[in-house]
């Protein structure tokens, strides 16, 4: 089953990052006033309703702003990938929505 947590205090963040080496998660790392950001919020909600078994962790950049110079985010959205030990950082629109549509939509 996939499920959405929302990370608020920077305590749930450190407590979440500190299993990267023994769990594989994704962090999502989002703008409340961000256009694209909310876009990917959306498309989150409906990726949690498809089959899998992966978390997907919310940062916003109004609750932990500091947290973003971890991975040296500069821009919304941002994918944290923390998988068998290694860390990617998708900051592309088009990376991001790839994540959650990982099927391309048919041309008719």
């Amino acid at each position: 089953m996939r499920t959405l947590k929302k990370l608020q205090t920077e305590k749930e963040l450190n407590s979440v990052l500190k299993r990267r080496r023994s769990e594989n998660f994704v962090v999502l790392y989002h703008s409340l006033w961000d256009e694209y950001s909310q876009r990917v919020v959306g498309y989150a909600d409906e990726w949690v309703q498809k089959e899998g078994d992966e978390t997907l962790y919310f940062v916003n950049s109004w609750e932990l702003p500091q947290s973003f110079s971890s991975f040296s985010i500069t821009s919304t959205p941002a994918l944290v990938h923390f998988k068998n030990k290694k860390v990617r950082v998708d900051v592309e629109y088009p990376k991001i929505y790839s994540f959650f549509h990982p099927t391309p939509p048919k041309k008719t």
